[in-house]
């Protein structure tokens, strides 16, 4: 009580009764019995700064202890370790994932083992040149000439007793030797990876629609809350992430430097302290002095020399 009489503030962050003031909180002024008002609202004096005649009601009071953020509490909740504990199992898997994949690929061929010496033997070039000639004809002699007819004649005799149906079917039968023995196969297993393929697809449209929606929600949050028309900058988190802490302090952000700062921000954010607003100046302005005008000049370049 003695040091509200003598008439200092009381840091007690708690109370709002008993004539205590929290740090920077503005107190209610008593126009009249019964009629307290907040100081931003008071009548303006003849040389002060102008202020809003009403109050703007602005939905921003919140918790006065903010919810931590998953992993800077010293006690976490258990959903919270355990999403933790996700995260850097699924990185080191992915880790260990590529690393094997990589170990794989240096160790390829390696228990296969190659006959013969590469670099003497022969390149396509010269295997190609080494093909066989093409086999000449024999020239027709009356003895093969005999042997043709009748092997034409002996054909023309089946084709007749076997009939249409019958040189259909020895066509089709013909046939069968210039098509691949594993054909059907082939298409079935064409058909299973197609399949396999446009899942793969699916799923990777999928997955991209994912990762835009996380990036986009982890841009909402960096962006700086707002409530009605005021911008409030938003608060620094208390524990500077590994990508903050560089070595040379020249490239170190703002908000990570000065540990003043981050408790005026963890003030503001628990509405302790009036937050300050972010304000955006026109930086497109050139300011003139007064009475000057800004003409625009119009440079044509060299003039040439005419004759009138």
């Amino acid at each position: 009580m003695l040091a509200i009489r003598m008439g200092k503030k009381l840091r007690d962050l708690w109370t709002d009764g008993g004539k205590t003031k929290a740090i920077n909180k503005p107190t209610k002024q008593y126009l009249s019995k019964g009629w307290a008002v907040t100081p931003d609202i008071l009548p303006a004096k003849p040389d002060g700064p102008r202020r809003r005649k009403y109050a703007p009601i602005r939905p921003n009071k919140r918790e006065a202890v903010a919810v931590p953020l998953s992993g800077q509490s010293y006690n976490p909740s258990d959903a919270d370790h355990q999403d933790a504990l996700r995260k850097v199992v699924r990185k080191l898997t992915k880790k260990e994932k590529k690393n094997e994949k990589f170990v794989k690929l240096l160790e390829y061929g390696r228990d296969q083992t190659f006959e013969g010496n590469f670099s003497a033997d022969k390149n396509w070039e010269e295997e190609v040149k080494e093909t066989k000639p093409k086999e000449k004809k024999a020239p027709l002699t009356p003895e093969i000439i005999k042997k043709e007819e009748s092997a034409a004649k002996k054909k023309d005799k089946r084709r007749k007793k076997l009939g249409k149906l019958g040189t259909a079917r020895e066509a089709r039968r013909s046939l069968l030797h210039r098509r691949h023995p594993s054909q059907a196969k082939i298409l079935k297993e064409a058909e299973v990876v197609d399949e396999l393929l446009k899942n793969h697809m699916e799923k990777e449209a999928k997955r991209e629609v994912r990762v835009e929606q996380r990036k986009l929600k982890r841009k909402e949050d960096t962006l700086v809350k707002h409530y009605g028309r005021h911008y409030y900058q938003g608060i620094a988190p208390d524990v500077a992430p590994s990508d903050k802490l560089v070595g040379s302090l020249r490239h170190m952000e703002g908000g990570y430097v000065h540990p003043a700062l981050d408790r005026m921000k963890s003030l503001e954010e628990r509405n302790l302290v009036p937050a300050r607003m972010n304000h955006k100046y026109n930086k497109r302005k050139i300011l003139k002095p007064k009475g000057e005008m800004h003409l625009k000049r119009e440079d044509f370049g060299v003039l040439p020399h005419t004759t009138f």
